[in-house]
């Protein structure tokens, strides 16, 4: 009996240990994906050397650079964000992320430049502008896999001639919710306008307006995403009003221009609460333009 039953305990751990090994190896090659706030790039497989128990994948790319030129070019601009993401292969099943690895590097001519990347896969691309190869890999016990990129890095805009583009003719930031259940960004209530532009002073006075409430629930998400204003300011701050008292500033806080879209999450305390956006363009430590964004929470 006790023969009988140690037979059945190794059988069950049998099929326990090749279930599991079967979940996490018997999977094809993973895709990669370069992600912006707006929109996700799939990277071209590169070099692949793969196997598991449904696949055995073999590529050899002798000319990276050759290969990458030939893909579309993914435009993005200095100091920009992005992440990078790994996805299972949707024609197999299993978990890709045992022991897994994953480097980026972007190469330009004989200069390799390594990319510091959050456990989230966020990185950010190099001020210097140009045409880069961007350079993908991911490791684990089924093998490797080499993802690639054709990225071109192109400047912002600056101030030209000591003068800002028209005020109307520049994109505006935009401003969108998304609820605590996750549904599609909508967009939220909230002013926008011009301070001064091109004939500014370091005392220019703004009056906050009394604007109309946007409905807000705990936990919502609201995104204000500047990456399409161009030139990009040179500083933002965030701030405080004090609704009762004659619209007052109550607190300022400078943040990071690169950090778009901001997220602000809804809590009890923001409720009730107006807000702003103070955006401006400095040009040797003058300021050349300054636009003020406002919204309330109901």
């Amino acid at each position: 009996m006790r023969v009988f039953l140690k037979l059945c305990i190794g059988i069950l751990i049998f099929f326990l240990v090749t279930g599991c090994f079967a979940e996490d190896y018997d999977v094809g090659v993973p895709t990669a994906h370069l992600n912006f706030d707006h929109y996700t790039v799939q990277l071209a497989e590169a070099n692949i050397s793969w196997k598991t128990a449904s696949e055995d994948a073999q590529q050899s790319i002798e000319n990276i650079a050759e290969y990458a030129s030939s893909l579309d070019e993914i435009i993005v601009f200095s100091g920009q964000k992005g992440f990078l993401s790994i996805e299972e292969n949707e024609e197999n099943g299993g978990d890709i992320w045992t022991d897994a690895t994953i480097t980026a590097a972007l190469l330009k001519d004989d200069k390799r430049i390594q990319l510091e990347m959050s456990d989230s896969g966020e990185f950010r691309f190099p001020a210097d502008t140009g045409n880069y190869i961007l350079e993908v890999e991911f490791t684990n016990s089924a093998g490797k896999a080499q993802y690639v990129g054709n990225i071109v890095i192109e400047p912002k805009k600056e101030i030209e001639d000591g003068k800002l583009p028209e005020f109307f003719s520049m994109d505006m930031p935009s401003f969108k919710k998304v609820n605590a259940a996750g549904s599609d960004g909508i967009v939220f209530d909230h002013s926008y306008e011009e301070v001064c532009w091109n004939t500014c002073d370091d005392h220019n006075n703004y009056h906050y307006p009394d604007i109309h409430s946007g409905n807000v629930e705990k936990g919502d998400k609201l995104q204000i995403d500047w990456l399409t204003v161009n030139p990009q300011p040179s500083v933002i701050n965030f701030i405080l009003i004090d609704t009762e008292n004659e619209m007052r500033e109550i607190k300022r806080e400078k943040i990071d221009i690169f950090n778009t879209p901001l997220e602000l999450i809804v809590d009890e305390e923001m409720i009730g609460s107006q807000y702003a956006l103070e955006f401006l363009w400095l040009e040797g430590g003058k300021i050349q333009g300054r636009s003020m964004l406002n919204f309330r929470l109901e």
